[in-house]
């Protein structure tokens, strides 16, 4: 008897620990794509505008960011929103760090890494880097990425910002989609495809050697809302079909009149 009871406990010690690691490796690696909502456009300036809820519509979830996705433990808890208009994709990117004014993160950034597939080789990046935290002072960041090594864009697309509130911070970035780049420098979005997209922080201006912690998870871009063209104006039509027959009439009338001068000149001959 005491014996199974043993084996019973050891058995349900595997299980757990089996189940905790698969709830690990799957909180630190999303497969399943995401999709973003689509809404109204948000102003890309690091202010999420409740009042006038910005970003209410956007698909929210709950990520973290990890030193080591092989052992993810020690997270960062972060809110990450992601939304779509009609033209273009949105990601906002909000957590809380206690002291996050001081001169520990003057030179704080947060970026997107952008794969052409789902498999994570990441060749665009987005950045938005802080020179100096306590004055909010940021510069938005477009780099193409080759073995690795992080090379600035001839022409910087997109666009990004941040801002602080306290000791919480919220980033945003947007993109174009279905956007041909003739420098092949960065990744554009195209609907019903699956990007591989890497989530990096880090604390001094240096690229990739400064990412402390990063998570990757795949997103799926939509194709946007159809929009019926809107219904003809029932008073321009009439307007329109006045003046036609103006118009119609008017030429008529000239055309008369040149036959009538043209059979007079021909008379006088």
């Amino acid at each position: 008897m005491k014996r199974q009871t043993n084996k019973i406990l050891i058995l349900t010690m595997i299980i757990l620990i089996t189940f905790s690691s698969i709830t690990l490796i799957q909180n630190a690696r999303c497969s399943t794509p995401l999709i973003p909502t689509i809404g109204s456009t948000p102003v890309i300036d690091g202010v999420i505008d409740l009042q006038n809820d910005e970003w209410g519509s956007a698909s929210k979830y709950d990520f973290n960011l990890y030193q080591n996705l092989s052992s993810p433990e020690n997270g960062l808890p972060i809110d990450l929103w992601i939304m779509q208009d009609q033209t273009s994709f949105f990601i906002s990117i909000q957590f809380e760090l206690d002291q996050h004014g001081s001169s520990e993160y003057d030179e704080e950034f947060v970026g997107i890494l952008i794969s052409k597939d789902e498999l994570g080789d990441y060749s665009d990046a987005r950045l938005i880097q802080f020179s100096n935290m306590s004055t909010e002072e940021f510069q938005y960041l477009d780099y193409y990425i080759n073995n690795s090594v992080f090379f600035l864009d001839d022409v910087s697309n997109g666009e990004g910002a941040a801002a602080l509130d306290g000791n919480k911070i919220a980033y945003e970035f947007g993109t174009p989609i279905e956007i041909d780049d003739e420098s092949a420098q960065d990744v554009w979005f195209q609907h019903k495809f699956t990007y591989n997209i890497s989530i990096v922080f880090g604390k001094s201006a240096s690229y990739p050697e400064g990412i402390l912690i990063e998570n990757n998870t795949l997103i799926e871009i939509q194709f946007p809302i159809y929009i019926p063209p809107p219904p003809p104006n029932p008073k321009l039509l009439i307007n329109t079909i006045i003046f036609g027959a103006v118009g119609i009439f008017f030429i008529y009338y000239v055309i008369s009149i040149r036959k009538i001068k043209d059979k007079v000149k021909r008379l006088r001959s």
